[in-house]
This record gives structure tokens, C-alpha cells and sequence, in this order.
């Protein structure tokens, strides 16, 4: 068993070996850098040897995993869980220790791993990338957040019976999107609020400096009310689709920045994910889908639309605009021979 697991080390070394000098000769050829003979001389020999190295390790290895394949593959895996395990028992640690990030990414890192659920695990430099773009987002404080998280998912639990449980499949995951997808509805209307309170006081102070005339005072709206039929009837009906996509477009121009464009567009298909998933469950779902919406409706002003005649006469809008909306259509660059087909067709026949 050591054997193998030396092997597949000498193995993982020597391809990282090849690929390396791989790249610098292809630099060069491409004229990207400039390496003198003696150093294209080197690379062409390090490449050379470690290529050789690649086939013959992995030559040694097919042979010692025919014999008792899977008495070595079981051998292995546990050899791999066990180091897998060290290797994260110590993470909270070797954070702590780094030298290559400043205090508040190590903070930011320690707080993810005690958010994330069990079964969820980041490697270290997967794990700063998340932290850092954390920092950077520079979002409301973060202790603030954590709380109403809680609070969120306090909330929640207390609407839903321990029999809904039993009864849904998925719940691990139902349970822990629902809380965290209304947090985030949350912090991108509070986020639309600021940039908007931004906005027009920058337009007052210009007005007192310069004497401009002042622009109409911006204001945010808040959400528009959706329709559960467009839930029910995703993927079954045109006009379905057509209405769940201009209520996305109505509030991603509500939207100001880019960042704000980009946060809706994955809130929207996680919320999209979750009421389809909580739809197609029918009535042993429905006090889940209360839940999720009392808790929406309460932290971000997001509703359903309950009057019969507002329902109606949407339903009435959506018939005329689809109407004159060409659904045979497709886009200018239309091709059902797509480039992700061409290589996996080309992939399956190299095997």
C-alpha cells in the first residue's frame, strides 16, 4: 500500500514537472518570453525526463493496481480520507498562523468555516479566495448580519412542525437555503437603499455648491408583487416564463451598480430553485412555502399577489404582450452544432 501511494506522489510531482517546463517552451515558441539556448536546452531536458518519469510510473502503477485492485483501491481510499481529515482537523490552525494574509481575511476565513454545513469543506486557498472577496465586498457589519441570520433561522423553525420535516426529502438543504436566500434578498435591497441615499445626497451637495438645478429626488419602489402560477406552470407554458422574466427584468433595473445586476441574477435563480422545488412537493410543502414567504414578505417586502383582480388582470397583460412576442425566433448565432457538443463528440471518440 505504500507503494502506491509513493508512486502516485512521484507521479503528481513529475507531471507538475512537465507541465511546467511544457509552458515555458511554449511561451518561448509563442514569443511570449525569451529563454537563452542553455535555459531552452534545460527545459527541453526537464521535459524530457519528467515525461519519461510520467509514463513510467503510471506503467508501474496499472500493473500493482491489476494485482488485488481492490484490496490496493480500499487501502488507498482510507490512506486519502485519513490525510483528508488531518488536513482539515488543522485548518482552523495553519489560519490562524499564515503569514501571507492580514488579520481581518484570517477572521473572515475562521468565521466561513463555522458557517459552512458539516458536510461542506473549502481548502485553504479556495477558502481565503471566499474570505477575501468577503473583505472586499466591504458589506454592512458582518457581526449584524450573523444575528439576523440567526434570527432568520430562528424564525423559521418555529413556523415549520417537526412532522413537515419528516414528510419533505431534501430537508437538510431546504432548511439551510431558505434562511440564507431571504438574508441576501435582504442585504441587496438595504444595499439599493444606501447607493440611493448616496446618490441624492451627492445631488444636494451639488446643488448647494454649484447652484444646479436639482434632478428629481431617486427613489426606490421596493419589489413588485410575483404570481404563483408562474411557479407552478415554469418550464409547461410560454407565458409562465415570459412572465417570471420581465418581473426579474422590472427589478434588475431597479438595480444600479453592476455588483447590485450580478447579486439578483443568483438570488433570483436560487429563489426561482427553491419555490419550484417547494411547488412541485404540493401540499406537504405548503407550510414550508408559508414559512419561506411570511419571512420574506417581513424582511424584504417581497409579496405574493393575493387580489383576485390584480391577478387577473396581469394575467391579461401577460396575454397581449406575449401575443406579439415571436417565440420561433432563436438568437443570430444559432447553432444546434454547439462547440461544447463538437468536443464532446470528438472526446468520447479519443476513448
Amino acid at each position: 500500500m505504500e507503494s502506491v501511494v509513493a508512486l502516485e506522489e512521484l507521479l503528481a510531482e513529475n507531471e507538475k514537472k512537465a507541465s511546467f517546463s511544457k509552458a515555458n517552451l511554449d511561451r518561448h515558441e509563442a514569443g511570449e518570453i525569451r529563454l537563452s539556448a542553455m535555459s531552452k536546452a534545460s527545459s527541453e531536458n526537464s521535459y524530457e525526463i519528467a515525461s519519461e518519469k510520467v509514463t513510467k510510473y503510471k506503467n508501474i502503477l496499472a500493473s500493482l493496481e491489476t494485482e488485488e485492485g481492490k484490496q490496493f483501491e480500499q487501502k488507498r481510499k482510507l490512506v486519502v480520507a485519513a490525510r483528508r481529515k488531518k488536513y482539515f482537523d488543522s485548518q482552523d490552525s495553519r489560519i490562524k498562523v499564515t503569514k501571507e494574509h492580514h488579520t481581518d481575511v484570517k477572521l473572515a476565513a475562521l468565521r466561513i468555516i463555522t458557517e459552512l454545513p458539516e458536510d461542506v469543506q473549502f481548502e485553504d486557498d479556495k477558502l481565503f479566495d471566499i474570505a477575501i472577496k468577503s473583505v472586499e465586498l466591504n458589506l454592512p457589519e458582518l457581526n449584524e448580519l450573523i444575528e439576523l441570520l440567526d434570527k432568520i433561522k430562528k424564525e423559521f423553525n418555529s413556523l415549520i412542525k417537526s412532522k413537515d420535516k419528516e414528510d419533505i426529502q431534501e430537508m437538510a438543504t431546504i432548511d439551510y437555503l431558505i434562511p440564507i436566500i431571504i438574508l441576501h434578498f435582504y442585504i441587496l435591497k438595504n444595499n439599493i437603499n444606501e447607493y440611493i441615499d448616496d446618490l441624492n445626497e451627492k445631488m444636494l451637495v451639488e446643488f448647494e455648491e454649484k447652484k444646479r438645478k436639482v434632478r428629481k429626488e431617486i427613489k426606490f419602489s421596493g419589489f413588485p408583487k410575483y404570481q404563483d402560477w408562474w411557479i407552478r406552470e415554469l418550464w409547461l407554458s410560454h407565458q409562465a416564463y415570459f412572465a417570471l422574466f420581465k418581473w426579474k427584468s422590472i427589478i434588475n433595473k431597479q438595480c444600479i451598480t453592476l455588483e447590485q445586476k450580478k447579486a439578483w441574477s443568483i438570488i433570483f435563480d436560487n429563489w426561482v430553485f427553491l419555490k419550484k422545488m417547494l411547488n412541485d412537493k404540493g401540499s406537504l410543502a405548503y407550510n414550508y412555502h408559508y414559512a419561506f414567504d411570511t419571512l420574506l414578505s417581513k424582511y424584504v417586502n417581497v409579496e405574493e399577489e393575493l387580489d383576485e383582480k390584480n391577478i387577473s388582470s396581469m394575467e391579461d397583460i401577460i396575454q397581449k404582450i406575449t401575443e406579439k412576442e415571436d417565440f420561433s425566433k432563436n438568437v443570430k448565432f444559432h447553432n444546434t452544432d454547439t462547440p461544447y457538443l463538437k468536443f464532446k463528440l470528438k472526446k468520447r471518440a479519443s476513448n
